[in-house]
């Protein structure tokens, strides 16, 4: 263990100084012994003590012996820590290529990955774990989630395609054009940047290279939901998406969809904000405000949150949530498809703008 410690510190030192580089390779002689369970041949180890004890040999020579043994402990902490800290960059890593993000607990803590809200993971964290006294289970889940990375890296490399993914009640932005290719939003009504990568496709014009269409994905926190009324508005697309208005050139969900995230309240503060702070009354009766102005009638919006309240729409959005999590594997959003890639985080306005589509 003395002489891989060994061999870590004077790898670094090797590259600041030149006179380290003699040292450096009998330390990898060493240590190419002992990763291959032969016994060290050369006296590398007690070179390295000597050098470093001597001057206490002749100050305290009493305090030699316990010097040493701390010399043995500091390198099994710099192996330990090494082994750790690669591992960490090699999880990283993997994390970043599969999921575009290298925390999967905590999507929008990765400043690698592109702006997102992230997903939060129903198995808690490493230290989270530690922290509760479980400690087997801290390193089962740790080991379990990377193997689960490991396992999705062929899904990084895939084609992806967009009609895969459809939920089965699909609304289209535009009227459907089988000449035209499809794209896949996934979308928390609540997400800044899904508010931020809607106005970006409304201004390169995305909505009109593709048949675009979307998946409402109300992000789950706890018991809850991570904006507070997500899952209303969720529930009030589906609902449109079941009632369409009648003679409306724009289906009715992109209608209201368009209003969360496009539009301001008197004072200039975004709706999707203001519906973000609001109560689930408050929020409720904007939308059936909205409804007004969209063309129902008062019995019809009655209707609609009724159904939006149903086990009907409960249903699909639980269908969509496993499109989400259980076929796409996504744990931030937004996150859209097209032109065979899936892309994580925002997207900007000139990357929408060079699709091909």
């Amino acid at each position: 263990m003395f002489c891989i410690a060994a061999f870590i510190v004077l790898l670094f030192l090797a590259v600041i100084s030149a006179r380290y580089r003699k040292m450096l390779g009998k330390a990898w002689r060493c240590v190419a012994r002992r990763v291959t369970f032969r016994a060290c041949d050369t006296t590398f180890k007690q070179d390295v003590k000597d050098h470093l004890l001597a001057p206490l040999a002749i100050r305290n020579p009493a305090l030699v012996r316990p010097a040493s043994v701390i010399l043995e402990v500091v390198a099994v902490l710099i192996v330990i820590s090494t082994v750790v800290s690669l591992y960490i960059v090699v999880r990283a890593g993997l994390n970043l290529w599969v999921y575009n993000t290298c925390d999967k607990q905590d999507a929008q803590s990765c400043s690698l990955g592109s702006q997102s809200c992230s997903i939060e993971q129903a198995v808690p964290g490493f230290w989270e774990s530690v922290a509760s006294g479980d400690v087997i289970g801290a390193f089962s889940n740790e080991f379990s989630s990377l193997a689960e990375t490991i396992s999705l890296i062929p899904s990084r490399m895939k084609t992806w395609d967009a009609s895969e993914y459809l939920p089965e009640n699909v609304s289209w932005a535009n009227e459907y054009d089988a000449s035209k290719p499809t794209a896949l939003e996934v979308l928390d009504p609540g997400c800044e940047y899904c508010q931020d990568l809607f106005q970006n496709i409304l201004e390169s014009g995305f909505d009109q290279s593709y048949n675009l269409a979307y998946i409402a994905f109300p992000i789950p926190d706890g018991d809850g939901y991570k904006f507070a009324n997500s899952y209303l508005i969720s529930s009030y697309l589906e609902a449109l998406k079941l009632t369409p208005l009648d003679g409306a050139q724009t289906p009715a969900d992109w209608q209201l969809l368009t209003r969360v995230y496009t539009t301001q309240n008197d004072v200039g503060v975004e709706m999707q904000k203001v519906l973000n702070g609001a109560t689930a009354e408050q929020a409720q009766a904007q939308l059936d405000a909205w409804l007004a102005e969209i063309g129902y009638s008062t019995e019809q919006i009655g209707e609609i949150s009724e159904l939006a309240a149903s086990d009907t729409v409960a249903q699909i959005i639980a269908a969509n949530q496993e499109i989400v999590t259980g076929e796409m594997n996504t744990l931030k959003i937004p996150t859209i498809i097209y032109d065979g890639v899936r892309h994580d985080g925002l997207v900007s306005v000139e990357d929408l703008t060079q699709a091909e589509g």
